[in-house]
């Protein structure tokens, strides 16, 4: 009986590089954060500094593609500090103008970019610092209740596009870095035809919480690799494989006892081992397309030889915890033993497939 040996090894791969470091690829629901925050603000000139300060919230999401770069939407409302006046002294810079009435009377809406200072100038260390400085920059739409500006006079409501920028000083807590505390300055330009005119501006200033949504690599934040020591295992497994010989044969004496005479019978145990390898990323156990000739090639070779067998050992990285990388080098068995028989139709009873954990001798 012939039974071939196919070993699978893990490795990783990662979409950019720094030096020897690789930072792992991002899903499109990894990195996650929302974020709610309450402060003051007031206009940037004209106003009382203390006096005039106006309560506020801001709701945000956002989304960091890498551990640089990232954008974010929010919403900021402001709370109608005018206790009811249908006419305010001094509202906004203007006398003598149409208060709302309402609980909110200001709005923001925004989308901006993010650019992790920190991460930027000092590099990413595979996790997030305990604080960090991200700069923000984007556009909105602003709604004003009452007719606070020159140009609204008379109006109920006043209509916007805004500009805006300002830093978050984030100061991630915790072993996980689930949560981050924010203090956020910002100040938004209200384009009424001046460009960015500080008489045409609030200034602001929050605190307040976000959480850091799990990522699909287990942790809240981007893991990173080190190439270098991948590429050294790599290399090893690979010079592993070349020592084995391509196909070895074994002779195995069994003795059946009848009577006289007494007859050895010797069986031929073929056993052929093929050296391809299905790489896996770090921490998965889906075949990537890369991968997938070296599948086809023992297909092949199972359809050309009907009579052979084959068992799948899969394999995990010494890295993280024992049990879970049990249960990934049973799912990386188990991924090849399903491509082969629902992709290229190998019967099942032909299969076998074993997870052996963390190990450095990939052959029995």
């Amino acid at each position: 009986m012939k039974k071939i040996l196919l070993v699978m090894a893990m490795a990783a791969t990662g979409l950019a590089a720094h030096a020897q470091t690789a930072i792992e690829k991002s899903k499109l629901f990894d990195n996650w954060s929302f974020g709610i925050q309450g402060g003051v603000y007031e206009p940037a000139m004209g106003q009382n500094v203390f006096k005039d300060l106006r309560p506020g919230v801001n709701l945000e999401l956002s989304k960091m593609f890498t551990p640089v770069f990232g954008v974010s939407a929010n919403y900021f409302a402001g709370i109608n500090a005018n206790n009811g006046n249908s006419r305010s002294t001094k509202f906004w810079g203007q006398s003598g103008v149409l208060a709302p009435k309402t609980a909110f009377d200001f709005s923001n809406l925004g989308v901006s970019g993010l650019a992790n200072l920190t991460n930027l100038f000092c590099g990413y260390k595979g996790e997030p610092r305990a604080f960090e400085v991200v700069a923000r920059a984007g556009a909105g739409w602003g709604y004003q209740l009452g007719d606070c500006y020159p140009q609204a006079a008379g109006s109920a409501a006043y209509n916007t596009v805004t500009t805006n920028f300002g830093f978050d000083f984030n100061f991630n807590l915790g072993e996980s870095k689930a949560v981050t505390v924010n203090l956020k300055p910002s100040i938004s330009y209200w384009n009424v035809g001046s460009g960015l005119n500080l008489k045409n501006s609030n200034v602001a200033l929050l605190a307040g919480l976000t959480y850091n949504f799990k990522n699909s690599n287990g942790t809240h934040y981007f893991k990173t690799y080190d190439v270098g020591a991948m590429q050294v295992e790599i290399d090893r497994l690979n010079a592993e494989l070349a020592k084995k010989p391509k196909e070895v044969v074994k002779e195995v004496t069994v003795e059946k006892i009848v009577e006289k005479p007494v007859t050895v019978e010797k069986t031929i145990v073929k056993e052929t081992q093929l050296a391809p390898v299905v790489i896996f990323q770090l921490g998965k156990s889906t075949i990537d397309a890369s991968q997938r000739p070296s599948v086809a090639m023992i297909a092949k070779y199972m359809q050309n030889h009907p009579t052979s067998k084959v068992h799948i050992n899969g394999y995990a990285s010494p890295e993280g915890n024992a049990n879970l990388n049990q249960k990934l080098s049973d799912a990386r068995a188990k991924a090849v033993y399903d491509m082969l028989v629902n992709t290229y139709k190998i019967s099942p009873s032909r299969l076998t497939h074993k997870g052996l954990g963390v190990t450095d001798e990939l052959f029995d």
